[in-house]
């Protein structure tokens, strides 16, 4: 027994040594790059500037749509910037607020009926509204996607029509709204999403890897849009729950440029991140259900659907993408040998020889790992929310910890028992939404 608990826990250390590597690199890129930095187009002689349709989707959103539409119309002082709402014709509630707005706004907001009952899926539903916005002959010059909790940026909109001017797909950071005060699980979203955001996609935007959607705050030209619409009559891929993922992959791949802007001058000169920002669940099985989504689609339906077929640094970003499905168990699993660890249970004679002496340096080298990743993450907090949060940010990782381990288990679940290996489309339980109380016109 002694031995096979010596065994795991080696070969446990010498995962999570291999994944703190990974992590190392993606920090020590992210301090090496200079940020870049666009000075915002001026707009046409005639002053005019390009269009951009804002596409939301909606089902049962007719408790926060009017709060969010108004909120960021109020907000959105660009005359150019157009919102689309989609809706189904048997959601009657959210139909009837998203038609009562496009009345009150005819010039600002459009409605678009999807032609099937709901509820479909969110990649159904916007790519309804590509055909039928993008069939006008005054479709708009750019397209950016947004959810109905969105608060959206005003200052994005000069971000886009700036990187447009070289790239067809642009992505902003996405943060979590302030969070402390309403669950230690929604807080957790501020953690992971202020630390992917300026390290990570930071560092593949500077090595020209494929930019994954967020799902929000994507922009699209119109170059792009119809270029997917042309060859194969949609531009989110069908039968998925990860669709943005994929699109980010599928664009680079058909030769588009994309981009992450993570810091503009427009940024610099406000002094803060140009974002959209939203609130996350703050119950514990909601945000399992959401994060077994994401691990689902990226990890198995976009594997599936994408294959490997990638240049290096794209093939490296694959395996750091899909490594979650082993490495976030290694956590608990890591907590649960200090059981025995501490009761003496473990016998470093029973490992092979040739592996004694490897298992006190990789320990120790994970203890250290551990350590810089709370400096790292604790760092990106700061840089996103103006103050250093060391006690809330170690307070939260087990529960980040425990939220991730389970949403990897349904994961797995569904791959092999419901979804015949990523074959068959799955169906998902709607994200309730919420919209901060104080935002309004």
């Amino acid at each position: 027994m002694a031995g096979t608990l010596t065994l795991a826990m080696f070969i446990v250390a010498v995962l999570i040594f291999l994944s703190s590597l990974d992590d190392l690199l993606i920090d020590v890129l992210a301090l090496c790059i200079v940020r870049r930095r666009l000075s915002v187009p001026e707009p046409d002689q005639d002053g005019t500037s390009p269009t951009i349709a804002v596409f939301v989707a909606n089902w049962h959103e007719h408790d926060v749509l009017e709060k969010m539409v108004e909120g960021n119309l109020a907000r959105i002082q660009d005359a150019d910037v157009r919102i689309v709402l989609g809706v189904y014709p048997n959601d009657t509630e959210t139909r009837d607020v998203a038609k009562q707005l496009g009345a009150g706004h005819r010039e600002r907001v459009r409605v678009v009926v999807n032609g099937l009952a709901g509820p479909t899926s969110k990649g159904q539903m916007l790519n309804e509204m590509f055909r039928q916005v993008f069939g006008d002959a005054d479709a708009p010059d750019m397209v950016v996607l947004h959810d109905s909790e969105d608060v959206i940026d005003p200052r994005s909109f000069e971000i886009y029509r700036a990187y447009a001017e070289s790239y067809d797909f642009i992505q902003i950071p996405v943060f979590s709204l302030e969070s402390g005060n309403r669950s230690l699980v929604a807080a957790t979203y501020m953690d992971e999403f202020a630390e992917r955001h300026t390290r990570e996609m930071v560092v593949r935007d500077a090595l020209g890897a494929a930019i994954p959607s967020a799902g929000v705050g994507t922009c699209m030209t119109k170059r792009l849009v119809r270029h997917f619409l042309r060859q194969r009559g949609h531009v989110l891929a069908t039968g998925c729950v990860t669709e943005d993922y994929i699109l980010g992959i599928e664009a680079k791949r058909a030769g588009f440029r994309a981009a992450f802007a993570a810091v503009s001058e427009s940024a610099a000169r406000y002094g803060e991140f140009v974002a959209t920002r939203e609130f996350f669940p703050q119950g514990f099985s909601a945000s399992v259900r959401q994060k077994t989504r994401w691990v689902f689609g990226i990890n198995f339906e976009a594997m599936h659907r994408l294959g490997w077929r990638a240049g290096p640094w794209d093939f490296y970003f694959f395996l750091r993408d899909r490594k979650g499905i082993i490495t976030n168990f290694l956590p608990p699993i890591s907590l649960a040998l200090l059981i025995p660890l501490v009761l003496g249970a473990f016998d470093l004679d029973q490992l092979p020889p040739t592996l004694q002496p490897l298992l006190p340096p990789v320990l120790f080298a994970n203890i250290v790992a551990m350590n810089l990743r709370l400096v790292f993450r604790v760092a990106a907090f700061k840089e996103v929310y103006g103050r250093y949060d060391a006690f809330g940010v170690l307070l939260r990782w087990p529960v980040a910890v425990l939220v991730n381990a389970l949403a990897v288990l349904r994961a797995w679940r569904i791959y092999f028992f419901e979804s015949g290996l990523a074959t068959r489309p799955i169906v998902w339980a709607k994200t309730q939404h919420e919209v901060p109380m104080d935002f309004s016109s």
